[in-house]
């Protein structure tokens, strides 16, 4: 262990577990806080996404400003790690992992999810864990606060991973049930004050307590242990009369200044979430065409269909005979692009040929004579490291040729390399939303999905179907793409 890092887990410690009668002050809390939240940025990578980052960040800061203290300075993160889990630590800040996010339904799900962290901050549940400290030996919570800085995002393995799942990292994997009550309890009042139904707590950790039962029987197939989110009871929620009890009144509080809540924002910015990450070849999303391995992305006319082949793609509308194709030669650096249409592809009779592309893409287009008295063709040669992309768009239609060799054009000219954004489109599942359609099934969704293991039973639980049900017509459902 680093002497930086071993310094941090002893500050750790000191806020955790406070000397008899010995209040923390907040200077050393947030102290405290800002040291830890270094460690926790340099070993595990923050979600890129600024839409997803600022959404949770101005929610959880509307709740914060109307919890029992207000003046402390939150700040909220968005992990990059797949693990259902969010977590707090001292000086007022919450993490939350994009993996939780993806099992929510909606704004006041993720309010109470926030709400619950904030709520372990606001009562220094921490801190008042000191019989737990006692009972543990110095090492082991170093440790455990150690792996709790690292469990989301699997940076922390081996005997690391054994002390998350003890004592000692309380702060992942929950306070004993009194001290996890009364964050609900404290939480949903949050809500309440902010125009929130405090139900939503009940629902969301309801939701997970079905996750967990799932990732318990994966576990359970695998030989491992599971980790499952520490708001979550070993009763389900909906039938904890206890919960129920302290949400009640919540509800029953008069509440702050009511605002009004989009109910679709929360799946506009969870649109393309990443889900997972499975490394593909090549992907088409929403008629885009991203290829991973060789590094570029073109958008195809909406509404063509999109096949991608070994050596080729083919795209074109499913009427009028017209067709887009793309193929993959190697380029020749002592040829323009112009030569390499006239000398290696044998083409003559070229018709308003001109050099397009910017940057890393150089290239060279023109219409060429249709075969037997057929329309002309668009011809496009792009050189893109040390390829050449050959385009040929035909169509069989004389009285629409004009009208299809604009979209050829403009699906020829989005050729452009990926970006970081492009690349997490193919390295990565993404949650998509799609109007339920009649008949629609989760079993027969899973059958398109791309995740191999446990499809179905992943598309339930991501939509609250979980273990059973199905989607009704017209609601929004998330699938993976």
């Amino acid at each position: 262990m680093s002497l930086r890092r071993f310094c941090i887990a002893a500050l750790a410690l000191l806020w955790l577990a406070p000397g008899a009668g010995m209040a923390m002050s907040e200077k050393k809390e947030l102290e405290i806080g800002r040291e830890m939240h270094q460690e926790i940025l340099a070993k595990m990578p923050v979600y890129a996404n600024a839409a997803v980052a600022d959404y949770v960040g101005r929610i959880g800061q509307q709740l914060a400003r109307d919890s029992d203290r207000p003046g402390l300075e939150y700040t909220f993160t968005v992990l990059d790690s797949p693990d259902i889990n969010a977590f707090a630590t001292p000086g007022g800040y919450v993490y939350i992992n994009r993996g939780l996010l993806a099992y929510l339904q909606s704004e006041a799900e993720l309010a109470a999810v926030l709400a619950h962290e904030i709520a372990h901050i606001t009562e220094r549940h921490a801190s008042r864990q000191d019989v737990m400290a006692k009972t543990s030996s110095v090492a082991s919570l170093a440790l455990g606060v150690l792996a709790a800085i690292g469990t989301g995002s699997g940076a922390v393995g081996g005997v690391a991973q054994d002390a998350a799942s003890s004592a000692g990292t309380a702060m992942v994997r929950g306070y004993g049930r009194d001290m996890e009550l009364e964050a609900d309890r404290e939480g949903a009042k949050f809500m309440h004050r902010n125009g929130y139904d405090p139900l939503a707590m009940i629902e969301v950790l309801g939701a997970l307590k079905e996750q967990e039962s799932f990732a318990r029987s994966r576990a359970k197939e695998a030989g491992r242990k599971p980790a499952v989110y520490h708001g979550v009871f070993s009763t389900h929620p909906r039938n904890d009369e206890r919960l129920k009890e302290v949400i009640a009144a919540a509800g029953e509080m008069s509440p702050g200044a009511q605002r009004a809540i989009d109910a679709d924002e929360f799946r506009r910015v969870t649109e393309g979430m990443k889900f997972s990450e499975q490394p593909r070849a090549a992907a088409v999303i929403d008629n885009r065409y991203y290829n991973g391995k060789m590094g570029f992305t073109l958008a195809f006319p909406t509404g063509w269909k999109v096949v991608n082949r070994a050596s080729t793609v083919l795209a074109g509308p499913e009427r009028d005979n017209t067709m887009l194709q793309m193929s993959v030669k190697r380029a020749l650096p002592e040829m323009t692009p112009a030569e390499f249409a006239s000398g290696m592809l044998s083409l003559q009779g070229a018709k308003g040929g001109e050099e397009i592309g910017d940057g890393d893409v150089k290239g060279y287009t023109a219409l060429y004579p249709g075969a037997a008295g057929a329309p002309a063709r668009r011809i496009a040669v792009l050189y893109f490291g040390p390829y050449a992309y050959v385009f040929e768009g035909r169509t069989a239609n004389p009285s629409l040729a004009a009208f299809y060799d604009t979209m050829f054009l403009s699906a020829i000219r989005s050729f452009r390399p990926m970006s970081g954004a492009d690349r997490d489109a193919v390295l990565g599942i993404n949650l998509h939303y799609i109007r339920a359609e009649p008949g629609m099934s989760f079993a027969k969704l899973a059958e398109a999905s791309p995740l191999k293991d446990h499809a179905e039973a992943h598309l339930r639980l991501v939509n609250g179907y979980y273990p059973r049900g199905e989607p009704q017509p017209g609601e929004w459902i998330k699938v993976f793409r």
